[in-house]
């Protein structure tokens, strides 16, 4: 943390960011959880982390955002799917399925940062939020995660409509590993013929190659992803999954018909280029893309909404853009 402390320092990063990640460096230290070898203690300590900063940083979400726990079957069980309902939603009700970040190792629905975050977005969009607590690598390598968001949407598609939701209405999205998922099931999806209304990718893990851009080469030390993917590859991908299909959306071929598309990078991160890159060629397809560099940001910054004006810009534009799919999906009849 402190390399990335001075990291910032020197790429002239404003206060809100310096701060946020010197009370990372000074709560690390107390967390050692964050070096076990046991991936399950590994993710508590990173939990720990991630909560502490959301408290402090991220502004809570509002109190009249209805929140519910739903067990969801799948074909490996079953998984939590979190709903965040908003009230006062007038007209057909629009659905986003959510992945979270953390590197398709670390995350869950279940962290302050999420819980803050979806409330705010739920009331401000106008839009039922459902978190999906997909399984994580290394235990569940891919396709895992993509199986769990398939067959999330699957349950969504045939109970949506108990919420009033109907099947046209649904959309996804999510954050560095969760845009990745998030991407991919939209792919997925259409293939399957199921036409969803839209995607979100903020920050979105677009390569597991990413240390090829020049994104990668300058930003590295701005965020803990080394000096490239081999591990993370090798924890999420391991081997024999090459008839599974495109593990990143740089991987997708065809991307014509697929949603329109809000795609949000981040000016410092590392995976900005190939964000970008993955934002062009869906425009160049004829999908309808709104797209937006985070000026000054890093991958993780985005949820500094307490302290930072452009973490809140960053959030507006997501609500802003779900509120317009909400608009327009009143405004043509089903």
């Amino acid at each position: 943390m402190a390399d990335y402390l001075n990291a910032a320092r020197d790429a002239g990063c404003a206060t809100p960011i310096l701060e946020w990640l010197a009370a990372g460096q000074a709560l690390v230290p107390q967390l050692p959880a964050l070096a076990a070898e046991d991936w399950a203690e590994r993710r508590g300590g990173a939990h720990q982390l991630s909560d502490a900063l959301a408290m402090e940083f991220t502004l809570p979400g509002p109190a009249e955002c209805a929140v519910t726990d739903i067990r969801v079957p799948t074909r490996a069980g079953y998984l939590t799917v979190v709903h965040y309902r908003p009230p006062r939603v007038d007209g057909p009700r629009l659905a986003h399925l959510a992945f979270h970040g953390g590197g398709f190792l670390l995350g869950s629905v279940r962290e302050v940062i999420n819980d803050r975050l979806w409330r705010a977005r739920a009331v401000a969009g106008g839009v039922d939020v459902f978190d999906v607590d997909y399984r994580l690598a290394p235990e569940h390598r891919f396709p895992a995660a993509i199986d769990d968001g398939l067959d999330a949407l699957d349950w969504l598609v045939e109970h949506g409509p108990q919420f009033g939701i109907a099947p046209e209405r649904i959309g996804v999205g999510g954050t560095s590993a969760g845009g990745n998922l998030a991407a991919l099931i939209a792919m997925h999806a259409r293939d399957r013929g199921v036409r969803l209304d839209h995607q979100v990718l903020e920050v979105p893990a677009a390569s597991l190659h990413a240390e090829r851009d020049q994104s990668f080469r300058d930003y590295s030390e701005l965020a803990d992803m080394g000096g490239d993917f081999s591990e993370l590859r090798a924890a999420y991908l391991g081997t024999g999954n090459d008839s599974a299909g495109p593990t990143a959306p740089d991987e997708i071929a065809d991307l014509s018909d697929l949603p329109a598309a809000l795609v949000i990078t981040a000016e410092l991160d590392p995976l900005r280029d190939s964000g970008e890159a993955y934002a062009t060629r869906l425009a160049a397809a004829g999908v309808p893309v709104q797209s937006w560099r985070a000026p000054g940001q890093l991958h993780g910054s985005g949820a500094l909404t307490r302290t930072s004006p452009t973490a809140r810009e960053w959030q507006y534009r997501v609500s802003a853009f779900l509120r317009s799919r909400a608009t327009l999906a009143v405004s043509i009849p089903s």
